[in-house]
């Protein structure tokens, strides 16, 4: 039996570890989701050739004004990126926090996958 036989949906590492066969490692199921929903909530628009919308395109708005309208945008751009490139999910919530003192936006994202749910975090923070 191959190990695909045991998984739905897989995807390549991208940090390029190696496995057990010196080839690229792959990521299985939730952790193969949790990487999808990291790029496409970093990805910003117009990065990847021939897709301009893809993505939420919250890099550039780490350096926006922090307003309660900035929050409500970021939440829905997060959610429209999400619905749309990553149908493998059910989106539950998502949490928009911005820390003035350190200057860093934080994205909590609950989502719902083969009926078990789970939660990625994602922190941007400005580099001076």
């Amino acid at each position: 039996m191959a190990i695909t036989d045991k998984f739905r949906y897989s995807d390549l590492d991208f940090n390029f570890a190696k496995s057990a066969t010196k080839d690229v490692a792959r990521k299985f199921d939730n952790n193969a989701i949790k990487q999808a929903l990291r790029n496409v909530v970093l990805t910003n628009f117009y990065e990847r050739p021939f897709r301009p919308s893809l993505g939420a395109n919250l890099v550039s708005r780490l350096f926006d004004q922090p307003s309660p309208g900035m929050i409500s945008e970021i939440r829905s751009e997060v959610r429209d990126a999400i619905t749309t490139f990553e149908p493998r999910i059910t989106l539950r919530q998502i949490i928009v926090e911005y820390n003035d003192v350190n200057q860093e936006l934080k994205v909590e994202i609950e989502y719902s996958f083969l009926d078990n749910d789970d939660a990625i975090e994602i922190t941007l923070e400005r580099v001076r």
